[in-house]
């Protein structure tokens, strides 16, 4: 029983007074993604508008957007530290269609113009359970998911007998509005007599509509009065039904980043 105690309130005291004073971590980079996968929109319609491809049908391709991330951290006991997260999430493309359908275009033989404009808003609260050559962060994260995604036919079309069919020639916006939590870690490892860490960041969660997860990989060197840069891997999934009513979609975004840090 004692032991067990013992192993309990070294555990308690790694998670609750990892810092012994205020700091933080401030970043700022840019990422370049590029999209891989499907999404359909339903709307007015039921059943009518199957899956199309982000890349071949959108015209969607390598787009770059920027990222920016904050870190609070204390010495108080039981309070949880907190990190703060903005990014940009972009796309937009052109291309000639066959068949297309997206909300009310149905069937649609011509061009179109697509984009997406979206905004990222994390707020995690986290403890320090390591903190040292090893670092091992957990926590919580809820995140904002805002914008909207734009798809426009670029011709005029009509209907026999030449009369004009706004059904298909007017742009189809959906909005995005949505809150979600998420499990979040990281880990990072300095390299011993360098100033080089390697660290390893990420997001989850999972439901019966929706999967979310991202992942940064990353390595680091910092130079003097913590200033640093940081470069690596970022990749996102997002499957989900519950962004918008009627839009589904199934995609992963992958590229590299960099970015430049203070450490203070």
């Amino acid at each position: 029983m004692i032991k067990k105690l013992t192993i309990a309130s070294l555990l308690a005291s790694s998670v609750l007074y990892a810092d012994t004073v205020i700091g933080g971590e401030v970043s700022l980079g840019i990422y370049s993604h590029t999209p891989n996968g499907s999404a359909s929109y339903t709307l007015p319609y039921t059943s009518l508008n199957p899956s199309i491809d982000l890349e071949n049908d959108f015209g969607w391709g390598t787009t770059q957007d920027f990222i920016l991330k904050a870190y609070f951290e204390h010495p108080l006991p039981f309070i949880p530290n907190v990190k703060i997260g903005y990014s940009t999430f972009n796309q937009s493309g052109s291309n000639t269609v066959s068949s297309f359908s997206w909300g009310g275009i149905v069937g649609l033989d011509g061009t179109i113009d697509t984009s997406l404009d979206l905004q990222m808003y994390d707020l995690t609260a986290y403890y320090e359970l390591l903190d040292n050559v090893v670092e091992l962060d957990a926590g919580l994260t809820l995140r904002y998911l805002g914008g909207d995604l734009t798809v426009t036919p670029t011709a005029d079309f009509t209907l026999p007998g030449g009369i004009p069919d706004p059904s298909i020639s007017a742009p189809q916006t959906t909005d995005i509005d949505i809150w979600l939590p998420l499990v979040y870690g990281k880990a990072r490892f300095n390299i011993p007599n360098t100033d080089i860490s390697l660290q390893l960041e990420g997001n989850f969660i999972t439901y019966q509509d929706t999967t979310l997860y991202d992942y940064e990989l990353s390595a680091r060197y910092t130079f003097t009065m913590g200033f640093a840069v940081e470069a690596g891997y970022k990749a996102m999934h997002l499957d989900s039904e519950d962004l918008a009513d009627g839009l589904v979609v199934d995609v992963d975004s992958t590229g590299p980043y960099a970015s430049v840090v203070w450490d203070f």
